[in-house]
């Protein structure tokens, strides 16, 4: 089955094999698209078919996937114009097909998003170089800590405002095995030339180089990323922001009530730090939190130095502002840059036009359940709530640069094909499609029934087939007694350090020595399964992702879950995780993130599903005497082939222990003992089966009365009753063979 994934891989592919013929000055979309469509007339119904829930097409999905090129630097999209830039040129030659062409894109977008904060600061800054000065694309690389070949990937498909600026060490164009075309060099030739640092002397066709005197240390560089050269920057314009801020007085009362409302303001107590320039980055923040605050724990600091840099940094001219007091919401738009006052108290101030003092919102009926979600963290003072721009911008008002409104895809399974009923040896798709509409209703199902019944392999098949096959999307855990919250969706793990003070899996060194030889250990929040998959399923919406939980019931349910039991109910809201990973910005389980759990109804050795479990889960029955396995063993063996005695010597033994002491019809056992080649490796091998794998079975399930299990079930027993020739050797070492002790 194509999956949307798959078709805006095709899109995009397309998109760019035509721009190559079109290097020099690119194509704006509306000239684009067309010739899209033109070379994949089958491309609009495949996207309507793969996802006839999404709510954008095909046209909108494309500009949205192009992003992943655009930060792989593959694309350069200056509204209207799309270009392919010589990274482009080069990635179609060694990705011919659309999948892994778009897949190494979004790898590459991924690498970028990880680092994001840094790679705009990077690009920040080179609006800070003074007049006549270039630097060295290495040096600045090092200063925020980022791969000098992604830094220049990200330029060269973004193009930041003095983005030709950044040279290699010779101060030629970038050196680090950027692919450039011949028009990319004249852009860059001309440039230059612009900026007086064109060394005509040295350049030609092929190779521009820059005035070698005017390049800046490593030590000027990183006077500028202190700020200690430039105190008033001017950043970039970028796309419209949303903020949640939060503050209150001494009494602890909001300070929408009086300051923010008097003086038309938002503020932030400074506390003890020396004044900082808006547009301060990270690393000068962080420096001057730290002088100021020298006995604070490190957590805390790095926790303020973030504030801090979001304040005076991060939030810009025309953003949104959203402040609460109880169930009351006002909103402004920021005026200004950010200012250090000192007076009673030290504050950074940033002015704010208020646009419903007198008719504030009613957060809950207003706002709805999804952005009141992640109102919820008291403790975060600032909370950047972005998506949700388009759905206050009319509150607020008009903005000249404004975020693309947000894109809600509906998530939709696909209905259950022939192919996976065939899979599955069932007869119809009756009872796996109600599985699939009971998925669309509450996206957590439970297969539950006795041993061999098929759980796990029904689930992974069915998960499979929702999420159309796409590789990573699907993703089996097992369940123990030891398993925690931790281990499933997040918490605190430690990691060794080489006796270099490295970390041996990359990162910061540890600050605790454990061994002889100078390692030592560091401690870092650990992603579990669920959090992995839940991240990706938010990063690609029109997509399904299935996480399939085998032997659920085995774990301690309330505390592997934890605060996510509610999110299992509550699919929209967003909760606010105990370890903070969230930023005070909320967590979600995505709407495309369906589960799909197994249970063994027969296991003593563990409790059954609390009642508030339940209430979040369908329960999907397998057994052996209803649908869909009653026949399934006849079924399996008559396409096979095979002989009908396997069905009848599985009908007979669960025909005994449903007669047995305790009457018990769940303790049968499922026809997957049947259909495995020990079954059918003739009577010795159909002997060690029932040695090794039925008997103790039932030994289990007869465990505490006195049933005679090795003269009741053996296999000589079943055989002698049922009439079935004995032909072929004898295995006879133990009760299962012979029926005798």
């Amino acid at each position: 089955m194509t999956t949307p994934f798959e078709v805006s891989a095709r899109a995009v592919h397309e998109a760019a094999t035509i721009l190559l013929d079109h290097t020099q000055d690119g194509l704006p979309f509306r000239r684009l698209w067309p010739l899209v469509l033109q070379a994949g007339p089958s491309l609009e119904d495949d996207f309507r078919a793969a996802a006839p829930g999404a709510t954008r097409g095909l046209a909108i999905s494309l500009g949205y996937t192009a992003t992943s090129l655009v930060k792989a630097g593959w694309l350069c999209r200056k509204r209207p114009v799309w270009r392919l830039t010589g990274l482009g040129v080069q990635a179609l030659a060694e990705y011919p097909e659309p999948v892994d062409f778009l897949s190494e894109a979004g790898e590459r977008y991924m690498d970028w998003r990880r680092n994001r904060e840094a790679f705009d600061a990077a690009a920040a800054l080179l609006q800070l170089v003074p007049d006549m000065r270039w630097l060295d694309i290495e040096d600045l690389a090092a200063e925020y800590e980022v791969d000098a070949y992604t830094l220049a990937s990200v330029f060269q498909g973004t193009r930041p405002d003095g983005w030709h600026l950044a040279l290699d060490a010779e101060g030629t164009t970038v050196d680090v095995g950027i692919t450039l075309l011949s028009n990319e060099i004249e852009t860059w030739r001309n440039l230059l030339s612009e900026d007086r640092l064109l060394d005509e002397q040295y350049s030609s066709q092929d190779v521009v180089r820059a005035l070698p005197g005017r390049k800046m240390t490593r030590e000027e560089i990183t006077a500028l990323v202190l700020g200690e050269t430039a105190d008033d920057p001017v950043l970039p314009e970028r796309p419209r922001r949303v903020w949640i801020l939060r503050g209150t007085d001494e009494g602890g009362a909001s300070l929408i009530r009086t300051l923010w409302r008097e003086e038309s303001v938002v503020s932030l107590d400074a506390g003890r730090m020396s004044p900082l320039p808006t547009g301060a980055g990270p690393q000068r923040v962080r420096k001057v939190v730290d002088d100021a605050y020298e006995t604070m724990p490190a957590g805390r600091r790095e926790e303020l130095a973030k504030e801090v840099h979001t304040f005076v940094a991060r939030i810009q001219d025309g953003d949104i502002v959203v402040c609460t007091d109880g169930p009351k919401g006002y909103i402004g738009v920021v005026r200004g840059p950010a200012v250090h006052q000192q007076g009673a108290t030290v504050t950074y101030r940033r002015k704010v036009d208020w646009r419903n003092l007198d008719a504030p919102l009613d957060i809950v009926k207003d706002l709805g359940p999804s952005l009141l979600g992640r109102l919820g963290d008291a403790d975060a003072r600032i909370v950047d709530i972005s998506e949700f721009a388009s759905r206050l911008e009319a509150l607020a008002g008009p903005h000249p640069v404004q975020e693309p409104p947000p894109v809600e895809f509906e998530p939709y399974l696909p209905d259950i094909t022939q192919a996976l009923v065939s899979e599955l040896t069932q007869e119809n798709a009756a009872w796996l499609q109600e599985c699939v509409e009971l998925l669309r209703a509450k996206p957590q199902l439970v297969f539950q029934g006795p041993p061999g019944t098929g759980k796990t392999f029904t689930a992974l098949a069915l998960a499979r087939h929702l999420t159309g096959g796409t590789p990573g999307n699907v993703r089996l855990v097992q369940f123990h007694p030891a398993y925690s919250y931790e281990d499933f969706f997040e918490g605190i793990r430690p990691r060794l350090t080489d006796p270099g003070g490295a970390e041996a899996g990359g990162g910061k060194p540890g600050a605790d020595s454990g061994s002889g030889d100078g390692s030592g250990v560091v401690f870092h929040l650990a992603k579990g399964p669920l959090r992995r998959l839940a991240d990706a399923a938010e990063r690609r919406p029109a997509e399904i992702f299935v996480l399939v939980i085998d032997e659920m019931t085995r774990g301690n349910l309330a505390k592997v879950f934890g605060e996510l039991y509610f999110l299992l109910e509550y699919r929209k809201e967003y909760i606010h995780l105990q370890y903070g990973s969230d930023d005070g910005s909320g967590f979600r389980l995505p709407p495309n993130l369906f589960i799909l759990g197994t249970m063994n109804t027969t296991d003593r050795s563990v409790s059954l599903m609390d009642a508030a479990m339940r209430r979040r889960f369908s329960f999907m029955e397998l057994h052996p005497e209803v649908e869909p396995l009653n026949g399934m063993l006849e079924r399996w063996l008559e396409d096979e082939g095979r002989s009908q005695d396997a069905a009848r010597l599985l009908a007979e033994l669960n025909r005994r222990i449903g007669d047995g002491p305790s009457g018990d019809q769940g303790f049968r056992i499922g026809p997957s003992y049947f259909m495995q080649p020990l079954a059918h490796g003739g009577r010795p091998a159909l002997a060690r089966l029932w040695r090794t794998q039925i008997i103790p079975l039932l030994t289990e399930f007869h465990w505490g009365d006195e049933t005679d299990v090795a003269a009741e079930y053996g296999l000589d027993e079943l055989l002698r009753h049922l009439g079935i020739d004995g032909d072929g050797e004898q295995d006879t070492d133990g009760p299962g063979g012979s029926g005798t002790p």
